[in-house]
């Protein structure tokens, strides 16, 4: 096993601004350490002597969008700047985490490094649903939806999350009313893999100027597999960066997991997403397993599992939808109603927008 520890002592890096190296994270890369000076902990990531342009520009990119989004700072004419008025959501609910150290780079440019404040949470998938009741299970959901929701306004997608990229804090407070806002308390890790998305009107709204080739980051997202299976929708084969709602796969196969202890099809290669890409080809059990549950609840796992993004739901979509299963006895009971609002996004569009509270 390399001592990591050595290593950095060799370049020097054991202490970083005040900070002194204590452990690799328990995630098992060792890329990933913790770092502290007094009460104050941090998390520096470090790339080591990258393959390619692409693999530093990914690091770079992770941490500039960490550093500088559009939930963090405004524009200010001549451009963005760091402001705690941008983020219009409950602040311990921001949902990245915050640059501590800015990314820098040593030995003779063979090592990169950046970290970010280390806050105590849990790995979704460290989460133990044994004793979870199908409602448990959906406010879980209903959670990490809202969190992924708020980072959806950073203007990326992550592409790339599964539950060991998604850290839960303590003392969250969902939202039972249309007036209250969530507050998940959700982090989502690991950058590299984002993409910009772009909506019709993205050009009206200035972008904010990196120091990295996001070309080059995204081209490269787009013309290789670089998530499993479960974390890329099967469209993506077919549309590229231009596939919708590519998050909301990932959310669906999470949920599925919870809910049945299993994956919703066959992961194992590029075959068996083409089938269920093209003849919607799920697992043997599949459909009988959605057959247990409530015909609502039912419809919005298969409304996540779409093979075809324009059918699966937006983020915000998803918080609504998962809202009115746990909340709204109508869409509970009624199917007819509740495949209604599915197709809607969420909403009703039979209800006038100054009839909600």
């Amino acid at each position: 096993m390399i001592d990591f520890k050595g290593f950095l002592t060799s370049f020097e890096l054991d202490k970083i601004e005040g900070y002194t190296f204590v452990r690799t994270m328990n995630n098992g890369s060792a890329l990933s350490s913790l770092y502290q000076n007094g009460s104050d902990l941090v998390v520096v990531k470090f790339l080591i002597c990258p393959r390619n342009k692409i693999e530093l520009e990914r690091f770079k990119l992770d941490y500039s969008v960490l550093y500088m989004n559009k939930l963090n700072s405004l524009y200010m004419g001549d451009g963005y700047v760091l402001s705690p008025n941008a983020f219009h959501g409950p602040a311990e609910s921001y949902p990245l985490p915050r640059i501590i150290i800015s990314y820098k780079e040593s030995g003779f440019g063979c090592i990169s490094y950046f970290g970010y404040q280390y806050m105590e949470g849990v790995l979704l998938s460290e989460v133990d649903s044994t004793n979870m009741s199908i409602n448990d299970k959906c406010c879980l959901v209903h959670r990490v939806a809202s969190a992924l929701n708020y980072f959806n306004h950073s203007g990326y997608s992550h592409r790339d999350l599964h539950p060991n990229n998604i850290l839960l804090l303590p003392d969250h407070q969902m939202a039972k009313n249309d007036y209250q806002q969530n507050n998940p308390k959700i982090k989502i890790l690991d950058m590299g893999s984002c993409q910009k998305i772009i909506e019709p009107w993205s050009h009206l709204v200035p972008e904010i100027e990196r120091d990295v080739n996001e070309k080059l980051v995204f081209e490269d997202n787009n013309r290789r597999l670089l998530s499993s299976f479960v974390s890329m929708p099967p469209d993506f084969i077919e549309k590229g960066e231009d596939t919708k709602n590519y998050d909301a796969w990932a959310v669906g196969v999470y949920f599925y997991d919870l809910l049945f202890k299993e994956k919703p099809y066959d992961s194992k290669g590029i075959k068996n997403v083409t089938n269920l890409r093209v003849n919607k080809e799920y697992s043997s059990s599949f459909h009988s397993n959605l057959n247990t549950l409530d015909l609502s609840l039912k419809l919005i796992i298969k409304h996540l599992l779409e093979s075809n993004g324009e059918r699966r739901p937006t983020t915000d979509a998803i918080v609504r939808l998962l809202w009115a299963y746990l909340y709204d006895e109508r869409f509970a009971r009624d199917q007819e109603y509740a495949q209604h609002i599915i197709v809607n996004g969420g909403v009703d569009p039979d209800v006038r927008n100054d009839d909600w509270g």
